[in-house]
């Protein structure tokens, strides 16, 4: 009878912990010496697609002390962020003409701890604020890997690398030379990894993320270096065509392995710059069917679905759909936004001139509508302000409103007015308020601007995701307009 009632009482106990346990959930806790109390920041996300960032602020006590708790439904990458110290950095680089140069600078080096977190495990950090690379201690499952985060983030991404890959590199050395350095990061960084490898049990998971890391950022290297030669020295550079060669070997993963969003920003890159090389007119999702395929092809429309939500991409996720878990999660996912496909009308926020007069969309009924949503603190829409001024010049007496909606907050209003007025802007020139600056921004999932939005002559949506005046493509399309 005895065991009995223990029996009974253990199932009833297995029974109410597998309600109230949650299924996933990593535990990580940990000590700060030296770090004054307060709170941390936490970001992590997981590599599953269509995975989004979250954040969360973490106490810590009077002792250094903290404790947090995230549900996971796979593998994913998060940094803990608890300040930042003041340092002078002193480091010396070779110029292309072989010549050495020493560059003192003054920055703030983040206090930050990479994390590689798995659910249900549980991860233990000891650190000391102000010296993490020789102080920091993990242990529990994965702390492994976590280490690898860190020790390949202290060794690559010092202010002298950011340096060297985000501005010195593109004013000092021609493209060969670039590519040389670039070859020569990728080949220590890979070595590093396979060292690491055959030091320590690292997750199969990592190991493979960690390889196409290193693979994707030497290419993107290679994409960028033309556009930031030009900006950064402004000598009249050009990348000839055989700069371009090494496309026509791109490897693209074809695994069902979760790679997380920076392979796809990659992908994104690598697929547009391409498109633009070709020069031809053909569809871009064409274009993009001709160099990938199959599941990886599925993926990356899920991907652009993110900035390109158009409904010939949101059906491609119907229910004849070949990957059905991917189209599960992009219908979730996107549920809310299908109010911004083709053929819907335009939200109706209220917009205002300099002058405060109000207007909404539904107002030009009858004429077809080109939106530029922009702000006075983005340089790239200020860049297209010339191209968007020929536009209007050139379509003049045609069908077609040119409407510049400013996404400047309240406080800067003012600087938007004398923003229009100084640079002469012409078109419809309107702002937003706080609340239908947020309406609009969700109605058309805006992330980053400049966008552009054209509507037809009955204010319905022609394209979310309408191409830049700067975009040759822009004349095509608003010249088959009636």
């Amino acid at each position: 009878m005895y065991k009995k009632i223990l029996l009974l009482l253990f199932s009833i106990f297995v029974a109410v912990w597998g309600v109230y346990a949650a299924k996933g959930k990593t535990i990580v806790t940990g000590k700060i010496l030296g770090f004054k109390g307060g709170a941390v920041s936490l970001s992590y996300q997981d590599y599953a697609l269509l995975s989004e960032q979250e954040k969360l602020e973490i106490e810590v006590d009077s002792k250094g002390e903290f404790r947090f708790e995230v549900n996971l439904s796979g593998p994913s990458r998060a940094f803990l962020l608890f300040g930042s110290t003041p340092t002078e950095e002193k480091f010396t680089l070779t110029k292309g003409d072989g010549k050495d140069t020493t560059i003192i600078t003054t920055t703030n080096r983040p206090e930050m701890i990479y994390l590689y977190l798995v659910p249900e495990n549980k991860q233990h950090i000891e650190v000391t604020a102000g010296s993490v690379s020789s102080t920091l201690q993990i242990t529990g499952k994965n702390s492994t890997d976590s280490r690898y985060l860190n020790e390949e983030d202290w060794k690559f991404n010092q202010y002298k690398d950011k340096h060297l890959k985000n501005y010195f590199g593109y004013v000092q050395y021609d493209a060969k030379q670039y590519l040389a350095y670039v070859e020569k990061r990728r080949a220590e960084r890979t070595a590093f990894l396979t060292q690491f490898i055959k030091e320590h049990k690292m997750a199969k998971h990592l190991k493979h993320v960690s390889t196409w890391a290193i693979y994707t950022d030497a290419i993107s290297a290679r994409l960028l270096y033309p556009s930031m030669r030009s900006s950064y020295r402004e000598d009249g550079y050009q990348a000839d065509r055989d700069y371009y060669n090494f496309l026509t070997e791109i490897d693209i993963d074809p695994t069902r392995i979760d790679k997380g969003i920076a392979y796809f920003y990659f992908l994104d890159f690598y697929l547009k710059e391409s498109y633009k090389l070709s020069g031809g007119d053909q569809d871009f999702f064409e274009f993009v069917a001709t160099k990938i395929s199959g599941r990886s092809l599925y993926e990356y429309y899920a991907f652009s679905l993110r900035t390109n939500f158009k409904r010939k991409l949101y059906d491609k996720f119907a229910a004849s759909s070949p990957y059905p878990d991917i189209a599960k999660k992009v219908r979730i996912k996107y549920a809310s936004m299908e109010g911004m496909l083709e053929g819907n009308l335009a939200p109706l926020v209220n917009l205002q001139d300099t002058a405060g007069t109000r207007f909404t969309f539904e107002d030009w009924r009858g004429k077809y509508i080109y939106i530029d949503l922009w702000a006075t603190w983005c340089g790239p829409c200020i860049a297209e302000i010339p191209h968007l001024k020929a536009l209007e010049h050139d379509y003049q007496g045609k069908n077609i409103l040119f409407v510049s909606v400013s996404m400047d907050r309240d406080k800067d209003k003012q600087k938007w007015v004398d923003f229009v007025r100084e640079e002469n802007l012409s078109g419809i020139q309107v702002w937003l308020d706080a609340e239908n600056n947020k309406q609009i921004t969700e109605a058309f999932n805006i992330l980053q601007i400049p966008r552009f939005v054209l509507l037809d002559d009955e204010g319905r949506i022609i394209d979310p995701n309408a191409p830049r005046p700067s975009d040759a493509r822009i004349r095509m399309i608003l010249d088959k307009l009636r």
